[in-house]
Order: structure tokens, then sequence, then C-alpha cells
């Protein structure tokens, strides 16, 4: 009698055992898939800077653009299809900045996680308002955006804006981590008003001053502090200058001298030395994004540069101060 309680002992053992040892690997699995970081593919370095500070340790980020490009001109690699088929999290500027590469990567790389409409696809110009919206939409018109001028990330309002929207994705895909998302996002949120002060200061006096662009980068920083756009290099957005349009340019330049060029690391060009040598105007090159110049590796850092470097062009020239 007692070998037989023994043996339906050992069975229920066994068998119990076995359960636990089936399970075991999917209850590894489950506790390691919660610890392993998110992957957020980020399309410019502004963002993805904002999402890895947001994030900390619970986000592995990598970037489409690499910091030096005409944001207007990237297309999609085999390599951009792989980052997406494995992210957790997609983050990208939106008013069509992407327009012309991601709705195919998103497409192909077959991942419902990052589909629009998911909590995993981030659109940080959502609810921000947009300028330069069109109110006809033609190709005559040049290289325009239905939604909007789409450069918000040279916006130093914007930051607080993407980190939010960031932030609140970041904790609807990940809402274990919710404690840690808040506590980095009120540290920024600090850190992005102590910034806002700086650059209040040095733009107090820029209201009404002249500036000179070579493409609608810098309209949003123009808005901030009321900045008059005395004219485009190029003839229309996305349209190379003709000699006609840089005479035209160039004789209003000189009727009204003083204006600094501001021009990004892609547009810094002979065209645009050219037009300094015949009217005098200074050249302030301005990061774009992240990462294409010294200093603009975070994007606190990079408004820092473009607040910095504007202040200097608007001394008058020879002044090394």
């Amino acid at each position: 009698m007692q070998n037989t309680h023994l043996i339906r002992f050992s069975r229920r053992g066994f068998a119990a055992l076995f359960l636990v040892l089936v399970a075991a690997p999917f209850v590894l699995t489950r506790a390691a898939s919660a610890a392993d970081p998110l992957k957020v593919v980020c399309t410019l370095p502004d963002l993805a800077d904002i999402t890895r500070v947001i994030g900390g340790d619970r986000v592995e980020v990598s970037t489409l653009y690499k910091g030096k490009e005409n944001t207007h001109a990237l297309t999609g690699k085999p390599s951009h299809l792989v980052a997406l088929s494995r992210a957790d999290v997609f983050v990208q500027i939106g008013l069509s900045l992407e327009s012309g590469f991601v709705p195919g990567l998103l497409e192909n790389c077959r991942n419902a996680k990052i589909a629009p409409g998911k909590p995993g696809f981030v659109n940080v110009s959502e609810g921000f308002r947009a300028l330069d919206v069109p109110t006809a939409l033609t190709r005559k018109d040049g290289d325009i955006h239905p939604q909007g001028n789409p450069h918000m990330n040279l916006d130093p309002r914007a930051g607080m804006h993407m980190a939010r929207v960031i932030h609140d994705h970041l904790v609807e895909v990940d809402p274990g981590s919710k404690a840690g998302y808040d506590e980095r996002f009120a540290l920024y949120s600090k850190k992005l008003e102590e910034a806002s002060v700086r650059w209040t200061a040095l733009g107090k006096d820029w209201k009404a001053k002249r500036i000179v662009v070579y493409h609608k980068e810098y309209n949003y920083l123009a808005d901030a502090y009321g900045l008059v756009i005395q004219g485009s290099i190029e003839s229309k957005p996305g349209i190379p200058p003709t000699p006609n349009h840089i005479a035209g340019l160039v004789e209003t330049m000189k009727q009204e001298p003083g204006a600094p060029i501001l021009t990004a690391l892609w547009s810094n060009n002979d065209t645009v030395s050219e037009i300094a040598r015949a009217t005098g105007a200074r050249i302030v090159e301005l990061p774009n994004m992240c990462g294409g110049l010294t200093g603009a590796e975070s994007w606190i850092g990079m408004m820092d540069l473009i607040h910095e470097r504007l202040t200097g062009g608007f001394k008058p020239q020879g002044d090394a101060r």
C-alpha cells in the first residue's frame, strides 16, 4: 500500500517537475524580454538624443540620418529596412519631412508595432503649430509640404513638445518603466527651462533684424524671435537658384546691407560664397540637425550653438569679441 502511494506521489511529482521545466524557459524569456531595452529607430539625431535622455537604459537607439545631410535628400537603404523590422518604436519629425522614403520603409518592413496609429509609431510634430502651411498645392511653388514647414526641430520652443510626445509613447509601449520615464522627463524639462532662459537672453534684441537664408530651415527660429527673412538663396524651396534670382537677391542685399546669410553644412556652397563676396554679408553656418557640427551633439547643445553663432553673425563686421 505504501509503495502504491509512493508511486502515485512520484508520478505527480514528476508531472509537476515536468511542467516547471517546460514552463521555465518561457518564464525566463518573458523576464528577459521585459528587461531588454526597447529598440528605437529615429530619423533625425535630434530625436535620438531626446529619446536617449528620456529612455535611459530602457532604450537602444539608432538613427537614419547622420547629421550632415540635406533632410529632404535621404533615400531608404536595406540597412534601414532591417533596423525598422526589428524596432519596438519608430520616431519621426513628420510634416512630410521624411515622406520621400519613410512610408516605403514602413510598408516593407512588415512590423506592425511601428505602423502608423500604433503606440510604437511616434510623430513628434503632431499637435505642434506648423508654419508656412500652403493654401494651395502646386509643383510650381517648389518642394512644398502640405502640412507646413517640416523643420520644427530647429524651433527653440519645440524641445518640450518633442520630449513630451516621446515620453508619452515610451510610457504607452513600456508602462512598467513609467516611473523612470517620468523622472527623466522631469529632469530634462528643467534643463530645457534653464536653456530657454539662456536663449531668450541672447535673442532679446533680435526682433526685426534681417537675415538671408539658403533654404527654409530657419523659419521657426526667425518666427521665435521676430527676425525678418530678407530673402532666400533658393529661388523656391528645393529649387536651385537661377542667375536672375541671384542677381535680384544681391541687389536687395546691397540696398539694405547687414543681413547675415544663414546656411547649413549641406548648403554652404560656392553660390553662398559668391553672394557673400558680392554683398559683403557674413556667412553664418548653422546646424540643421544634431551631429553635423562640433558642439551640436545634443539638441540643447545644438540650440546653444545656433544662438551663439547667430549672436556673432549680428555683430558688426570685424568685431571679433
